[in-house]
């Protein structure tokens, strides 16, 4: 459960950066406004409130899958004037499962991504996004796996950023 508190000053301030999730999906329970996502446009657009849904985003994983069919969903969540919480589930799998992109989303072109091993995956985007295990990495304390993904280098955000070929 992530908690945002009451917070009358916030004028669209960041709250939790952007991102996207590291694993297969996620499920999400919010009690208020607040979330973005990056749409196919490439712009930051919010999430609509409703108290009788949940919001369902995209993992890096089925992105890799998928061959990129399905996006994993780059979002962020923007400081409200009112108490906010989230109530994430996270869907993923066994840390050995090797994910590659699925035969039947490779085209002549062959596939996007290389495959990663799930767990190792998630540790490595770990790693690089906390600031405690980035100094731990950078003191050699811990390594990231030899196929590490750079942080944010799945999404829209990423498909945003990346240049022009």
């Amino acid at each position: 459960m992530i908690h945002y508190p009451h917070d009358p000053s916030a004028d669209d301030r960041p709250g939790i950066g952007a991102h996207t999730d590291y694993e297969v999906f996620t499920l999400l329970l919010p009690t208020a406004p607040g979330l973005q996502v990056v749409n196919a446009e490439g712009a930051w657009i919010d999430v609509p409130y409703r108290d009788d849904a949940f919001v369902l985003n995209i993992g890096d994983l089925l992105e890799i899958w998928t061959n990129g069919i399905f996006t994993a969903t780059s979002h962020r969540v923007r400081k409200v004037a009112e108490e906010r919480y989230s109530f994430p589930l996270f869907f993923n799998v066994d840390y050995d499962t090797w994910v590659e992109p699925l035969d039947r989303f490779v085209g002549e072109d062959g596939p996007r991504y290389d495959g990663v091993r799930a767990g190792e995956h998630l540790f490595a985007q770990t790693a690089q996004s906390f600031v405690y295990l980035r100094r731990r990495l950078a003191d050699g304390e811990i390594a990231l796996p030899d196929n590490a993904r750079p942080l944010y280098s799945l999404g829209r955000e990423a498909q945003r950023s990346a240049p022009a070929v």
